[in-house]
C-alpha cells in the first residue's frame, strides 16, 4: 500500500469513529494507537481525555493542537469523485490527522514537537482548558483548523451568550396588536441590535448577533406577553467583554426609550471568551510561507476568522506566536455535505512536513 493510500485509509478509519462532543473515547483510542505506531514518545491520555504525544528534542517547543470532537450529525463515510465525506472531514479530523502524519517522521534535535488531540472544542472546550494546565508553555503554537492550506488565521473574534426576556402587555388574539406582542417585539429588538452593532464595512470589526434559541407564546387566544431568546454575540479583539456589556446594555436602553409598548427587557450574560490577535513571529511565518510556496505553489494568505476556537484560549493564556492552519474548506464545516478532497488532505500532510523541516532548520 502506498503512503498516499495508507493516509486516506487512516482518515476513513478516523472519520468512521463518530465523535460528537462528549463521545470522543473511541476516536481518541484510534489516535492513541496511531501515535504509538508512528513512534511518538510519552504518549498518554490525560484526565480530560486529550491524547498527547511528543517528537524530537530541543530548547524550544512547538505545539501542534487540533480537536477530535465534532458537532452532532452522522454522515455516511464514503469516498466519491476524489472527495471523502464524513462528519469531521473538515472540522477538524483532516487537519488533526494531517498534523499527526506529518510529524510521524520528525526527529529534529533543534525543536521539540508536542502533538495533542483535544476534546470538547465544539462544546465547552474542556480539552484545551485542561491542556493549558497539563503541559508546559510552548514557544510556538499551531492550531489545526480548516483554513485551506494556503491561508493561515492570525486572529479570531470573541464569543458571548446572553439570555434576553421581553415583556409586553399582551392581549387577545382577536384584536392583534403587533406592538403588544412580545415575540414580535423580540424580533424587532433583534433587528435593532444587528443594525446598532454594524459599525464598519469590515465584518471582522463588527459585533454580530445571532439568535440560537427562542421561546414565547401560549398556543391559544392570548397574544404573548413575554418572550425570551438566547443570543450569541461575536465581537472583535478590539472590544473587551466589559465594553461589550456596556454597548449591549446601552442598545437595550435605547430600544426601550423608543418603544413604549415594551414594559421591560431583562438580560443575563451566560458566558464569554474574548477575541485574540496573535503575536507575530517572522521566523515561523516565513517557514509557513516557504512551505506553502513549495508544496501548493501559491503565496500564503494571512486571514482573520469571524468565529471563535481553541485558538482564543491558547492565545489568551500563553501569548505565544501562533496561527490556525489546516486543510479543508471552512464553509463546509458542520454542514450535511462536510467533505474534503483527497488531494487537499494529502497536500496538507506534505505542507506540514515541509514546514517542520524548514522551521526546525531555521532555529539556531
Amino acid at each position: 500500500m502506498s503512503l498516499n493510500s495508507e493516509a486516506v485509509q487512516q482518515l476513513v478509519r478516523l472519520l468512521s469513529k463518530y465523535s460528537p462532543s462528549g463521545g470522543e473515547k473511541e476516536a481518541q483510542e484510534e489516535v492513541f494507537s496511531l501515535l504509538v505506531s508512528k513512534g511518538f514518545e510519552n504518549v498518554r491520555i490525560d484526565a480530560a481525555g486529550n491524547v498527547i504525544g511528543e517528537k524530537g528534542d530541543g530548547d524550544k517547543t512547538l505545539l501542534f493542537c487540533s480537536h477530535i470532537d465534532t458537532v452532532p450529525g452522522l454522515i455516511n463515510v464514503r469516498v466519491e469523485s476524489g472527495r471523502i465525506f464524513g462528519r469531521g472531514a473538515v472540522d477538524a479530523k483532516s487537519p488533526l490527522l494531517a498534523m499527526l502524519l506529518a510529524a510521524s517522521n520528525y526527529n529534529s534535535q533543534r525543536l521539540r514537537l508536542v502533538f495533542s488531540s483535544v476534546v470538547g472544542e465544539e462544546s465547552d472546550s474542556k480539552g484545551v482548558k485542561h491542556l493549558l494546565e497539563e503541559i508546559s508553555q510552548p514557544d510556538y503554537v499551531i492550531i489545526g483548523e480548516p483554513t485551506g492550506m494556503r491561508a493561515a488565521a492570525i486572529a479570531y473574534r470573541g464569543s458571548a451568550n446572553v439570555m434576553i426576556r421581553v415583556s409586553t402587555a399582551g392581549g387577545h388574539s382577536s384584536s392583534p396588536m403587533d406592538d403588544s406582542n412580545a415575540i414580535i417585539q423580540l424580533m424587532r429588538l433583534f433587528e435593532h441590535l444587528k443594525n446598532r452593532f454594524a459599525f464598519s464595512k469590515d465584518v471582522f470589526s463588527n459585533i454580530s448577533v445571532s439568535i440560537t434559541m427562542v421561546k414565547g407564546g401560549y398556543g391559544d387566544s392570548r397574544i404573548p406577553d413575554s418572550s425570551e431568546a438566547c443570543l450569541n454575540l461575536r465581537y472583535p479583539p478590539s472590544v473587551s467583554f466589559e465594553k461589550l456589556e456596556e454597548l449591549f446594555t446601552g442598545a437595550l436602553k435605547e430600544y426601550l426609550e423608543h418603544n413604549s409598548s415594551v414594559l421591560s427587557v431583562k438580560h443575563e450574560f451566560l458566558d464569554h471568551l474574548d477575541g485574540y490577535v496573535s503575536v507575530k513571529d517572522q521566523v515561523m511565518l516565513n517557514a509557513v510561507r516557504e512551505a506553502v510556496k513549495k508544496v501548493i505553489r501559491k503565496d500564503l494568505l494571512l486571514i482573520r476568522k469571524l468565529g471563535t476556537s481553541d485558538f482564543n484560549y491558547t492565545g489568551i493564556k500563553w501569548g505565544r506566536p501562533q496561527i490556525a492552519w489546516g486543510p479543508g474548506d471552512p464553509s463546509l464545516a458542520h454542514s450535511v455535505n462536510e467533505s474534503i478532497s483527497l488531494e487537499e488532505f494529502l497536500q496538507g500532510v506534505k505542507t506540514y512536513e515541509a514546514f517542520l523541516r524548514i522551521f526546525s532548520s531555521s532555529l539556531s
